[in-house]
């Protein structure tokens, strides 16, 4: 701020000091405004900015302390320093309680008044950064909410195209080598995406690196390998389990109701958390597939709900944000595993069957 043009205003009745003053803090390489009368310094705080008001505080027209509250008013940043005579060191004090940032006792030698000049224009200097500092906090902020919104919102449809490609490869047994390379390279154009949404994610908030959460984990949607289309078929031939599959996105369900049937299983779809708890009410539901963030009732409170009716029933959770960061981790803990989108189909196969493996589904609990 010193290698800047700082501007100070200058303000004293007496002509001798006025010039005074003004040929020391000019010589310093400041640019003072000296006015000779309080009336029309009141006016140019109206007008004017300054980094710095240097007042006298006993004048014929305008008391200094009116002057302190015009510059506090008009540029509350600017800091003020008052000038005063040994009679009227009362009225100093006084201003340093009204906020004043220092007083300077008239006659004073030239290093005095530069060195408190030089001190309040430090203090102004540190009071600007903190306001950069607070600025660009909140510009931070924004961005993580946005990048936090905008992993999920990608992230949704991201899983649907992920999972669409998988679906047409598992249902079309195709031997056309080009249509088998044209769902590769959607497969791989997905996964390029979904690198960029994670980094972006890690940016806005890194605690999504830590993939344990208790009973919880993160799958590692890059790891696994595709089941082939006879393992799929050895799955029909199993008892079906039963799974819910919950989700406000319609579409999703509809999906992921598809891929689980030709995956071997019976599915339930209910578009809220609501709609889950009376299929859940009503059906025999060996396993439980849900979002975390959807309205009226998310994730969360259906899991709470569904481990405090029937705690042998497992629950797999599903989240957009790459890593579900929000709060509730006490509740996240009974769940048996969280599915980040997008996820693949032997990801989501191999979170159910850990989960299956683990708990006991409905069917068998009601006979024992």
């Amino acid at each position: 701020m010193m290698e800047e043009r700082v501007r100070i205003l200058l303000v004293d009745d007496d002509h001798l000091v006025l010039r005074g003053f003004e040929e020391i803090l000019e010589r310093e390489g400041f640019d003072v405004v000296s006015i000779d009368n309080g009336q029309e310094a009141l006016r140019l705080l109206e007008t004017a900015t300054f980094d710095l008001v240097l007042t006298d505080l006993v004048m014929r027209d305008v008391h200094g302390l009116v002057i302190l509250r015009k510059a506090q008013e008009c540029q509350p940043d600017t800091v003020v320093i008052v000038i005063t005579g040994f009679a009227s060191i009362g009225s100093a004090i006084e201003a340093l309680r009204l906020g004043a940032y220092d007083y300077l006792m008239k006659p004073c030698e030239d290093s005095e008044l530069i060195l408190r000049v030089r001190r309040g224009l430090e203090k102004v200097q540190l009071q600007r950064d903190l306001q950069t500092s607070e600025l660009e906090e909140e510009k931070l902020k924004a961005i993580v909410q946005t990048a936090v919104a905008l992993n999920d919102q990608v992230n949704t449809p991201l899983n649907v195209i992920l999972s669409s490609t998988e679906y047409l490869q598992l249902k079309l047994k195709s031997t056309d080598v080009e249509v088998l390379q044209s769902l590769d390279y959607i497969r791989q154009e997905v996964a390029k995406i979904k690198g960029v949404i994670q980094k972006l994610a890690r940016i806005a908030d890194p605690k999504i690196k830590e993939y344990a959460l208790g009973k919880i984990f993160m799958v590692d949607v890059d790891a696994s390998v595709m089941k082939s289309a006879s393992e799929v078929d050895e799955l029909n031939e199993r008892r079906k389990k039963r799974i819910l599959v919950v989700d406000d996105e319609q579409f999703m369900v509809h999906m992921l109701s598809r891929i689980l049937r030709l995956l071997g299983y019976e599915t339930f779809g209910a578009f809220n958390g609501q709609q889950a708890l009376d299929i859940f009410h009503r059906e025999s539901v060996d396993l439980i597939l849900s979002d975390i963030h959807m309205p009226e009732m998310n994730g969360l409170e259906l899991l709470e709900t569904v481990k405090r009716e029937k705690p042998q029933v497992p629950v797999v959770l599903i989240t957009g944000y790459g890593g579900d960061t929000g709060n509730g981790d006490q509740r996240r803990g009974q769940a048996s595993a969280l599915l980040s989108k997008p996820f693949k189909i032997a990801d989501l196969k191999r979170a159910i069957d850990n989960a299956l493996g683990v708990g006991v589904s409905y069917a068998e609990s009601t006979a024992l």
